[in-house]
């Protein structure tokens, strides 16, 4: 097959990151951007400097004959416009995490990738990471064991004021209610993902911590159970008071039946294997040279290969709405005070 040709719609941060993430994908290329925000010369601005095309519209972007894939990377309740009219279209779509902000918009968006016949992959970008990827490995080996018990992190301190410069990022119609539907995704999926269950039950509070906007979630304690019988416990915060838990914290202990290991995509990977007594070090985030570009090119290349060799998508969009669900299911289960069972209800 020819190389896969990529329209990038969205030109903020992310829409850079998957260009630079191509540039090490043999069979994918980017080669226009569209931005929906129209902002003054941030979408030509992005298109000049790579030596891509700038498409005015995401229709003109879409409708073009040689672009076979689309990946959105726009705020988080546009996900659903725009990728479905990249599907409607008949191309690929790579959707940025998280898949959508309801579970109606993601439905849709499943929905349409039926029924054009096209892959939908969603950019759970911490599968991809070395160290969260080590971890699965040695799970799969049966490291630890069977897995039962997680203690997840994900936290920074912060403070939550409206910013021209990201004015999105403060707009929660744009944002979704808090922070664990916009970032947590990313651990919520990895613990499905390590468990390799689906969630049974969410039981959590929130909290709107060091926010000056109205209705912010800047904060929660999550319980997930798992149907395999598995539970994790997810603190999650964009909001800590400094200095915050070493700065940024994203870490995770993993309790199997016959070991331990501990997790930091970002810093080390440790484990104490069955009939072992000291911690064995597997992975250290700074002997690997771009850890960042590896993780999105690989990411990329796994989306490219599932076109070219049409093969299922690695994330699919039924993983991408799992995460928003029990997210989700967080938030409503802090408003209601009680535990709430899953599937979601209305």
């Amino acid at each position: 097959m020819e190389r896969v040709r990529v329209g990038i719609v969205g030109a903020g941060k992310m829409g850079r990151t998957h260009i630079d993430a191509l540039k090490d994908v043999a069979m994918g290329e980017a080669v226009a951007v569209n931005d929906p925000a129209n902002l003054p010369d941030v979408g030509p601005g992005l298109a000049g400097e790579y030596g891509l095309d700038y498409e005015e519209s995401l229709e003109s972007l879409v409708s073009r004959d040689d672009i076979h894939a689309v990946i959105v990377t726009t705020p988080h309740a546009l996900h659903a416009d725009h990728a479905i009219a990249a599907l409607e279209a008949g191309k690929h779509v790579l959707v940025e995490k998280p898949l959508e902000i309801t579970l109606e918009r993601c439905d849709a968006i499943i929905r349409t990738a039926e029924s054009a016949g096209r892959k939908l992959m969603v950019a759970q970008s911490h599968r991809y990471w070395e160290g969260d990827a080590i971890s699965r490995r040695l799970l799969d080996e049966g490291a630890i064991g069977r897995l039962l018990m997680c203690r997840d992190t994900l936290a920074t301190p912060g403070y939550r004021r409206p910013d021209p410069r990201r004015a999105w990022f403060t707009d929660l119609d744009l944002y979704g209610p808090g922070g664990l539907i916009a970032w947590g995704v990313h651990n919520i999926d990895r613990l499905r993902w390590w468990f390799e269950s689906e969630a049974e039950y969410v039981f959590a509070r929130s909290y709107s911590l060091r926010t000056e906007v109205p209705g912010d979630v800047t904060s929660n304690m999550v319980m997930i159970g798992f149907r395999n019988g598995g539970s994790a416990h997810l603190i999650y915060s964009e909001a800590l008071p400094p200095p915050g838990w070493k700065g940024f914290s994203c870490a995770a202990e993993l309790v199997g039946d016959r070991g331990l290991m501990e997790v930091d995509p970002y810093n080390k990977v440790k484990v104490v294997r069955d009939g072992a007594s000291d911690w064995e070090t597997v992975y250290d985030h700074a002997l690997v040279e771009d850890p960042r570009q590896k993780a999105f090119a690989d990411e990329v290349r796994d989306f490219i290969d599932c076109i070219v060799n049409d093969t299922p998508p690695p994330v699919s969009g039924e993983d991408g709405r799992a995460a928003v669900e029990i997210a989700l299911a967080a938030y409503r289960s802090s408003r209601t005070r009680e535990a709430v069972r899953l599937p979601l209800r209305d």
